[in-house]
């Protein structure tokens, strides 16, 4: 029984590894969501989110004791999936080459999750009220499933696929969905993992960091050229011959050693070839898995998660076969958005165990992230050496700034609530005339530290999105995919690709107002349709999650002005 005297079903859903965050679901309807980074400011910290937990209760404005299930989305508790982090990652990579039938790996987590450690969790829960609910752990794979089959909405017989480095001893599943329940039919072990084996090794290769920087690697891909390193791949990971929806290591290494003997091969290459042939096979290998997953099932309505699926440019591709009929790429693919996977699996069982049919609301923005008052501001701007230059500009802000971008400044936004996934959607964004050129290399040295190769991405006013983008269905909100470009794009040219002219867009409808009306303002003053959005963080930081870092973001950035709800700072 909840406060407003009606009964729920209320579900915490957790991750406490790579990207760490909280959910809470409340009758199958996501409140409220944040990644732990967006609040201690660590880019991907990996750990008992302690503070995302408290803050979904709060934002949601939900007691914890009105909790009914806890649902964590894995079993073993791994850092950045391997590297060096602790003796769980480190104990995988010695056993890989034994581990990689089916049979071993389901072995290998099963023994690994009885040393898991709670403790710190438990005592969280202790100290909010809910020590005393169930807890259930969700397998991280079926975590990503439910994250792409509740939340795209498909109401048909759905395929659904996930696909990333490694997660409770798999890298890859296919499962049918189909009234409210998912059946797996095919998974690839970590051993396999095309993910790891190649776009993360030669990620690492190029001196980037793995399972951070892949999609630097996918920015810089267009500018390279086949010189046949896409054969010396083809030795490495390939579609198995006898189960054509799983991946298969031919090499005989994982992960350091695969590089490690690819060095000599490697050597000498332009780094833009390397990036082309990786990006290249990727594509070829995930569009051939996908052809082969319609074909087995006849399905051809198609749902995608994992981190792998935050690469647009295979999306891209995926969303061309003529095979696929409808396509869904949840849009926090990667492991900071199994905490609301895990809890909508959690309330799907709860339901079945109460005999309620359940029902799952589909995903429509992803604001689900905490907001700041202008009261709070206000009491935050007293305090900072800003005050006398803060305006509250109220309903007029749109306007001016507006006024700015067409002016060449860049203006960082910090209003709305949090959201959820790693791409900024306009609350938390480092806006910018799309006209200009100019702006990007003071956006790549002055203020993101950015390599030179690599894109923006575009909001556009959704009514107009069809006059710029090729192939539009008549929607693309979450930065997701990847789109050609028209003739018209020439228009938001520095919000594209800067070499292939491709476009990784937001369609900004009525779901967020208040920016909407920054995109209607620089319309109406441009007769432009959409500006340039990267997200609000200087490198190597998470995107900014709380005033007073967007504050020190703006203090040690070269950002002309600053949005702080109603508030505007201009330098």
């Amino acid at each position: 029984m909840g406060t407003d005297g009606k009964m729920h079903i209320t579900v915490l859903g957790i991750h406490d590894g790579h990207n760490s965050g909280a959910a809470l679901v409340r009758d199958g309807k996501v409140l409220s969501a944040i990644s732990e980074e967006r609040l201690n400011n660590i880019k991907n910290y990996s750990g008992v989110p302690v503070l995302s937990i408290a803050k979904v209760f709060e934002i949601a404005e939900i007691p914890p004791e009105e909790t009914d299930l806890i649902a964590i989305g894995c079993f073993v508790r791994v850092g950045p999936p391997y590297a060096d982090i602790n003796w769980l990652g480190r104990i995988q990579v010695e056993l890989a080459p034994y581990l990689h039938s089916h049979l071993f790996a389901k072995t290998y987590v099963k023994l690994l999750h009885k040393f898991r450690q709670t403790g710190r969790l438990k005592d969280l829960f202790e100290s909010l009220g809910i020590g005393d609910k169930k807890i259930i752990f969700i397998e991280h794979h079926l975590s990503h499933a439910a994250c792409a089959y509740y939340g795209s909405g498909f109401k048909d017989e759905t395929l659904i696929l996930t696909l990333d480095g490694s997660g409770d001893g798999l890298s890859a599943t296919v499962s049918v969905g189909k009234d409210c329940r998912i059946k797996r039919i095919a998974e690839t072990t970590f051993y396999d993992s095309l993910s790891n084996n190649i776009y993360s090794e030669i990620t690492g290769y190029l001196g980037m960091k793995r399972w951070e920087h892949e999609y630097k690697v996918m920015g810089l891909a267009p500018y390279g050229r086949d010189d046949g390193l896409v054969d010396e791949f083809k030795k490495i990971v390939r579609i198995n011959p006898a189960k054509t929806l799983e991946f298969q290591n031919i090499f005989g290494a994982y992960l350091y050693d695969v590089t490690k003997n690819l060095v000599p091969i490697l050597a000498g290459r332009r780094f833009d070839n390397i990036a082309w042939a990786t990006q290249k096979y990727f594509e070829d290998l995930v569009s051939q898995w996908v052809k082969n997953a319609i074909d087995q099932t006849g399905v051809h309505n198609v749902v995608c998660s994992g981190g792998s699926f935050l690469n647009v440019k295979a999306n891209k591709v995926i969303r061309e076969l003529p095979e696929v009929k409808k396509v869904f790429f949840y849009p926090a693919a990667d492991d900071g958005g199994t905490p609301a996977g895990a809890a909508i699996e959690g309330y799907v069982r709860l339901c079945r165990e109460k005999k309620i049919k359940p029902v799952v609301e589909p995903i429509g923005d992803l604001y689900f992230g905490q907001q700041y008052s202008d009261e709070k501001i206000s009491a935050i701007l007293k305090k900072s050496n800003w005050k006398k230059k803060a305006v509250n500009l109220g309903k007029g802000i749109a306007k001016e700034v507006a006024r700015l971008l067409g002016k060449g400044k860049i203006v960082a936004r910090f209003a709305g609530r949090d959201e959820w996934g790693p791409r900024a959607l306009g609350n938390h964004s480092i806006l910018a005339d799309p006209r200009d050129l100019r702006v990007i290399s003071k956006l790549n040295f002055a203020i993101k530290q950015r390599d030179f190769w690599m894109p923006f991405a575009a909001s556009i006013l959704e009514e107009d999105a069809g006059e710029y983008l090729k192939d539009y269905r008549g929607q693309a909100r979450y930065m997701i995919e990847a789109f050609d470009t028209k003739e018209k794009a020439a228009e938001i040219t520095a919000a594209l690709h800067p070499y292939d002219l491709t476009c990784r867009p937001q369609t900004v409808n009525d779901w967020n107002p208040g920016y909407r009306s920054i995109l209607t303002e620089f319309k109406k003053l441009t007769g432009v349709s959409g500006i340039l959005n990267t997200s609000f963080n200087l490198h190597g930081f998470p995107m900014v999650g709380t005033p007073d870092v967007a504050l020190s973001t703006f203090e040690n950035s070269g950002l002309d002005a600053l949005i702080l709800e109603n508030f505007l700072i201009t330098r």
